[in-house]
């Protein structure tokens, strides 16, 4: 029986995912890893293998729309003056950082104000990812059973358990079974993909005992750690995960929220 495995990257800014198919027992630098199809944005003319992390609801909280498609039907919902309809959230990853009680019934407001359960916001727009890759792989004939698909949810290093266990409940919730679910540090993701499949520029990293530094410049947050190649093959992390918080983007977000703010107020 074929190996799936389902990554989702679920970004401050931007997200996207991957996935795999592969026969038991295969060698992993020999599985094929495929990442999402290509997101357009209508408006903007941009073509990219990742989405912005918007979610849009109607007044029910159904997805209406997700990523790219969001913004724009968000756009066209502000000129209309419908804004009273649906909900709008972006950038909202943060608040699991940024908030130190951090509770099942916290509650996320979206670019007007409008109060929502956080784990809905989230649970949500796992939800829309999730769907939008079992679609993605149907095209390839390839059925996705969350029973027996692998899934892998990426989180920053610098996260708090709290926050840590507040994303499982989020992607239980959107449908991934608790026990086919792993929480991925988003550095050791990349330390583990670079030493599998390293480029030209990083071959020295694979060597027994060699130590390199891993630095995951987010959106939202900045990850450094250090890593050691030991003999059994394995990593070790020879310095625990820091960082920051990036202070542009947070400038950015409350100058988008003012913008979003008075467009839904006077048009």
């Amino acid at each position: 029986m074929a190996v799936h495995v389902a990554a989702i990257d679920f970004g401050t800014t931007y997200s996207g995912y991957a996935f795999s198919v592969s026969a038991p027992e295969t060698d992993l630098k020999d599985v094929e890893i495929l990442s999402n199809q290509i997101w357009n944005s209508g408006t903007a003319e941009v073509a990219s293998l990742k989405t912005p992390t918007c979610l849009l609801l109607s007044k029910d909280r159904k997805i209406s729309a997700f990523g790219y498609e969001a913004e724009e039907q968000y756009a066209d919902i502000v000129l209309d003056g419908d804004t009273e309809d649906y909900y709008f959230f972006h950038r909202f990853k943060m608040n699991l950082h940024n908030n130190k009680n951090i509770t099942m019934t916290m509650v996320l407001e979206d670019v007007r104000g409008q109060p929502l359960p956080a784990i809905d916001v989230f649970s949500l727009s796992i939800k829309a990812l999730k769907d939008h890759l079992k679609s993605t792989v149907e095209i390839k004939n390839i059925k996705l059973d969350d029973r027996k698909t692998k899934w892998v949810l990426t989180v920053p290093a610098i996260w708090t358990d709290t926050a840590k266990q507040f994303m499982r409940k989020s992607a239980e919730k959107a449908g991934i079974p608790r026990d086919r679910l792993t929480i991925a540090l988003e550095p050791e993701s990349a330390s583990i993909y670079c030493q599998t499949f390293p480029s030209a520029g990083c071959r020295d990293i694979v060597e027994i005992e060699s130590r390199y530094m891993v630095v995951d410049l987010g959106g939202g947050t900045i990850d450094v750690t250090v890593h050691e190649k030991i003999p059994n093959g394995t990593l070790k992390e020879v310095t625990k995960a820091s960082g920051m918080v990036v202070a542009g983007l947070r400038l950015m977000m409350h100058l988008s929220n003012f913008s979003f703010a008075y467009l839904a107020d006077h048009f």
